[in-house]
């Protein structure tokens, strides 16, 4: 293609109400325009690659046999799951596995971040209707390893965290999610559910640990407050953490530079919902405002204690009275030995539950889910006996326009996008410096045909603009390699590079498709 002003439509700078760095490379490099708060138009740019990013989805799951189907516009999960109720009424239909491209708008939504959080989505939804739990389970895996490896193709790194299902998160640096990664083995998983080891029995002893004592702490309530006060350090602390489980009050006590896992509490104790108790229930149960509670003397309310705290003895708490704190406190001596459980957030160097490997933070923006919803649904087949059997649903989303923004963030440097190969909105470029000269204006000719014939999806920039500005341009709209058509163009010789590090290579005219077709496949193994 040409360039022309449609297509190559730049800014010298940013839109000012531009808010993140995607959003201000996309806007300014005209691949979208703002519309509204939350609501964008893609240009020509734009539309090509998300229509790139859209083939190689669809490529990759019918490639794992999946099948599109195109719904409703209003509720089409329910759509889905009707159509299926009327197919998939015998065992012989089952598996069934569908895919679709559905557009959201909420007007209610807040937006924010750009493409993040935007009134209008484009979803990638994806199902799989099995007959057992067991094949269930592995249209999961299915599932997350296709969405796992199109992103990962797209030049981004994706990684899928161990939880409620997976989540399925693009790494960026200074991204918004956590994630804890394995060092060894590669495992991810949500802080929030992420499993650690049991450890060996205690080697905590009160032997020498003196008689519990209550000390004053006015007006000191978090771990961060009366751990330099007391003059220990904050894992020299247990909280005792109020919450109600399926309607039920509960203390789960966790060290104090530990965080509380709600989901983990949950699976704990087999609750549907877990949530912290108000200011006002915490007060009737402990006696005490906010911040005071404590194990010792604490009546009423089971008792589940973190595998971390087991390790400890002679440790503070809570006094369950106001501005007061318990210090020497051991379990087993002081109050009743809780109950011991994995309840606490998983951190950076705890080690990995499957090999024992080392944890390390990632961050980076959640762009998908996959797992099995636990929505009620009436969805039955006659297995092969005649029985009557419920079909096992497994769902998988992508929001195209958060992993586009990802996809943004994670790849773009100070000049501009660095756009992967495979969702580019061209593969080359073609700058053609001095459009007068004759002999210039043939050899670029001449390479835009050739790269065309070998299938390269080429950009030629003929404008009548300064050298300057075309290079500017090239860098701003990403092209994975650049032609540069300059002054050595009389003598038969071009100048190729890779927008990523923009390393030049002097080419002769006739091997310029050659090297443009070795440096995108170079670049294309490269994440």
């Amino acid at each position: 293609m040409r360039a022309s002003p449609s297509l190559l439509n730049t800014l010298r700078e940013a839109p000012a109400d531009a808010v993140s760095t995607h959003e201000r490379l996309l806007r300014r490099a005209g691949f979208m325009r703002k519309e509204a708060g939350g609501v964008y138009t893609f240009l020509p740019l734009g539309a090509r690659v998300l229509r790139r990013m859209v083939h190689l989805l669809e490529q990759a799951f019918e490639g794992a046999g999946f099948e599109q189907v195109v719904t409703p516009t209003e509720e089409p999960a329910q759509a889905v799951l009707r159509a299926v109720g009327a197919v998939a009424r015998s065992w012989r239909a089952l598996p069934l596995r569908w895919y679709a491209w559905n557009r959201y708008r909420d007007e209610q939504m807040e937006p924010r971040g750009g493409l993040l959080e935007t009134r209008e989505r484009l979803l990638l939804q994806v199902w799989a209707f099995t007959a057992d739990e067991e094949s269930a389970a592995e249209a999961e895996i299915l599932v997350r390893d296709t969405l796992v490896h199109a992103c990962r193709q797209m030049g981004l790194e994706v990684l899928a965290g161990e939880g409620d299902g997976w989540q399925i998160v693009g790494v960026v640096q200074d991204g918004e999610d956590r994630l804890l990664r394995c060092s060894q083995c590669g495992r991810a998983f949500l802080p929030e559910w992420c499993p650690l080891p049991v450890p060996s029995e205690s080697s905590a002893s009160c032997d020498g640990v003196p008689p519990a004592e209550v000390v004053q702490t006015p007006n000191l309530r978090t771990v961060e407050e009366v751990a330099p006060f007391l003059n220990v350090p904050p894992s020299a602390l247990v909280k005792t953490l109020l919450v109600e489980a399926d309607g039920r009050a509960v203390a789960v006590l966790v060290r104090g530079d530990h965080e509380l896992s709600l989901p983990k509490v949950g699976r704990v104790l087999g609750a549907e919902t877990v949530q912290m108790l108000s200011a006002e229930q915490v007060e009737a149960i402990s006696r005490a405002p906010v911040g005071f509670a404590g194990p010792v003397g604490l009546e009423g309310v089971p008792l589940i204690a973190d595998w971390a705290v087991r390790q400890m003895q002679g440790f503070v708490v809570g006094a369950n009275l106001a501005d007061a704190h318990r210090v020497h406190v051991c379990w087993g001596r002081d109050f009743a030995e809780p109950s011991w459980a994995d309840v606490r957030v998983g951190g950076e160097g705890d080690a990995c539950v499957h090999c024992g490997g080392s944890l390390e933070e990632k961050t980076g923006t959640s762009i998908g889910w996959v797992g099995c919803p636990k929505e009620a649904h009436d969805l039955t087949y006659d297995d092969a006996d005649g029985v009557q059997r419920a079909i096992q649903v497994t769902f998988g989303e992508l929001n195209l326009m958060r992993l586009l923004a990802t996809v943004v963030e994670a790849r773009a440097d100070t000049d501009g996008l660095v756009w992967h190969r495979q969702i580019a909105p061209f593969e080359a470029v073609i700058l053609l410096l001095n459009p007068s000269d004759e002999a210039s204006q043939q050899v670029a000719e001449s390479i835009y045909a050739t790269l065309r014939e070998r299938g390269v999806d080429v950009l030629f920039d003929d404008r009548d603009e300064r050298a300057g500005a075309k290079f500017k341009d090239a860098d701003l709209i990403g092209v994975p390699v650049q032609v540069v058509v300059g002054r050595s163009a009389s003598e038969g010789v071009v100048e190729v590079r890779l927008r990523r590090d923009h390393a030049p290579h002097r080419v002769a005219m006739e091997d310029v498709a050659i090297v443009v077709e070795e440096l995108l496949y170079r670049g294309s193994q490269e994440q």
